[in-house]
This record gives structure tokens, C-alpha cells and sequence, in this order.
């Protein structure tokens, strides 16, 4: 059902600043009583956008439909440029959504619907502006509460890695590096002691799990730094992985902010920093967490146990034999 036109009632949490994963240059401000946006700044055309209010929502569908506070000229024209958000919980602090609208090459490439006239969620959220892909997926949290918007790692990123890290033309930590999520299976911790290459943007080393998806055989992870403050220029508040597992090994390139449509495990972005090798001396199955000394003990035992129950069978079989020939 959608609500009488230019209304909207934003989640509880969307109040005062949030950190968000598609504005790499701020966190943004949320004004819930006006319906207020500072932030996702965009270019369109020759007009910076700074800012937005929610004019309509969709509330069977989650949709939220931003239009912004300045109009773009569009050769002369004035045009309203829209933002449509469907979003969903994650936690008590953080959110999830897509923005729903083409890729706008006038608009630095950004997924915005620019209209002449206004609309409202019935129009400027259809499904014929445009549907993202998962992998595009933006990530919101409430400032002050980033520990609590903790998700656990998808399983190519469960365990204790040494891992090797190159920038496009050198590669670094390769045989001197920890990444753990073994520890806490929703937060990444690197030892910068053992390599100092900066990991997720992050002066202290720590990251939680904020979100995953899978498309394909690729696992698509949004972390957030757990550094208390980021300055937006050399360190950030998110990255997003794509990653997968291949023979025994796994890869994985970074992004700023939220992951590219079309980011590559095993290949630098364009605004990432470059691409990760693990190889896992501790792994997390679902239930189990294991080592190679683990293994070799269970294969060890396995080994034992059969040659015993072997034995057992023969001793059996040649007692028998002897009591049938002595009757």
C-alpha cells in the first residue's frame, strides 16, 4: 500500500548521523522529524546535489523514495533528481538497502532517476528504472553502535589465515601475515605487527561483518572499520570484499565503500586498494574448528581404529575355525 503522497516515516535508528556505505566522503545526517538527508552528494549534470527529503514510501515493499533539495539543470532545464530505497533490518543499528534506478552516466555514474516532473514510489520505484544486483547492496549503521551491527562472516572468510596482499604491482605480508576470524567468527583482526600494510582502511587493524550475500560461487562481504573516528582520506568507515574459495586457497579484492557491479575476487579495483591471497592454517567448518595437526590426528585414529577392528575380525575367525575342528 502506498501511503498519501510526499509522506514518509523513517525507521527508528534513521535519526542523526549514520555511517553509510555508498558516501565515501562523509557520514551522513538524518533529520527523522523533516525527513532530512546530508549526504550521497552527486554531480548531475552541472549541479551538486547535497541533499534530500523523503517524499513517499512504500510500506508492503520497503520502499523509500528521496527526492533531492536541489534541482539539476539539465540544459536549462530544472529536473528532480530521485533516490528509491529498498531497505531492510539487519540489526537493531544497522540496515541494508538497494537503490532502485539505472546507472546514470550524467550523475558520475551513480544510480539516480533524474524526472522533469515530480512522482512518487508507484513510478519512480518500478522495476523499469532499473533493479540493481545484490552486489551493490549499501550498508547503514547508527553512528556510536558499529560493535553492534555485527553479522558473522560468510564461510570463505572463517578461519586463520596467512595471506598476501598486492597493490597492482607489488605484493606484500606474503608468508609473514595473521588475518583471524577464528577468534570471533564477526570481526577480522590483523596482526600489523607481523605485516604493517594497512588491511580494510583501518589504523587498529579490527573490522566486523556487517553484511553478505552470494551471487554465484562469489561471496560478496561489507566490513566496517572499527577504528573510533576515519577522516575519509586515508581511512574509511567501510570495504566491501568479493571473494571466493578455489583450490584450497582464498582470493579476494577490496573496494571503498560498497562493492563495484562488477568487482572481480582476483582482480584490483579501480577504487580499491588491490587483491588478497588466504591460505588457512585454521579453518571453521560448521561446527568444528580444525587444524592440520587436527587432521592428521583424526586421520591417524581413523587408521587405528580400522586396523584394530581388522585384527578383532581374524582373532575371531581363526577362534572359530578351532572350534569347529575340535568338534
Amino acid at each position: 500500500m502506498i501511503m498519501g503522497a510526499y509522506s514518509c516515516t523513517l525507521p527508528p535508528a534513521w535519526d542523526g548521523e549514520l555511517h553509510d556505505s555508498s558516501d565515501t566522503t562523509q557520514d551522513i545526517t538524518i533529520t527523522r522529524s523533516t525527513n532530512n538527508v546530508v549526504g550521497w552528494g552527486v554531480s548531475v549534470y552541472s549541479t551538486q546535489i547535497t541533499s534530500w527529503t523523503c517524499v513517499d514510501e512504500d510500506i508492503s515493499n520497503n520502499f523509500l523514495l528521496f527526492r533531492s533539495n536541489q534541482a539539476a539543470d539539465v540544459f536549462g532545464a530544472l529536473h528532480n533528481v530521485y533516490r528509491c530505497m529498498k531497505w531492510e533490518k539487519l540489526t537493531d543499528y544497522s540496515y541494508s538497502y538497494l537503490i532502485y534506478a539505472d546507472i546514470e552516466i550524467n550523475a558520475q555514474s551513480k544510480r539516480v532517476f533524474v524526472l522533469l516532473n515530480t512522482t512518487d514510489t508507484s513510478s519512480g520505484c518500478s522495476p523499469r528504472n532499473g533493479i540493481p544486483s545484490a552486489i551493490e547492496t549499501v550498508v547503514l549503521v547508527k553512528k556510536g553502535y558499529v560493535a553492534n551491527a555485527t553479522q558473522t562472516c560468510p564461510t570463505p572468510f572463517l578461519g586463520s589465515f596467512n595471506y598476501s596482499f598486492n597493490d597492482g604491482s607489488t605484493t606484500y605480508c606474503d608468508g609473514t601475515s595473521v588475518w583471524d576470524v577464528c577468534s570471533d567468527r564477526t570481526q577480522m583482526v590483523v596482526n600489523y605487527t607481523l605485516c604493517s600494510t594497512t588491511q580494510f582502511y583501518s589504523n587498529g587493524g579490527v573490522a566486523y561483518c556487517a553484511f553478505s550475500t552470494s551471487v554465484g560461487s562469489n561471496y560478496y562481504v561489507t566490513v566496517v572499520n572499527a577504528d573510533s573516528t576515519v577522516d575519509f582520506g586515508g581511512t574509511f568507515r567501510f570495504t566491501c570484499y568479493a571473494v571466493k574459495s578455489s583450490g584450497g586457497l582464498v582470493y579476494a579484492s577490496d573496494n571503498k565503500g560498497m562493492c563495484l557491479p562488477n568487482q572481480d575476487p582476483q582482480t584490483k579495483s579501480a577504487t580499491g586498494t588491490g587483491t588478497l591471497t588466504f591460505s588457512a592454517f585454521t579453518f571453521i567448518s560448521d561446527t568444528t574448528t580444525e587444524t592440520s595437526s587436527d587432521n592428521i590426528g583424526l586421520i591417524a585414529g581413523s587408521v587405528t581404529g580400522v586396523v584394530l577392528l581388522v585384527a578383532a575380525a581374524v582373532v575371531a575367525g581363526i577362534l572359530i575355525h578351532k572350534k569347529y575342528q575340535h568338534n
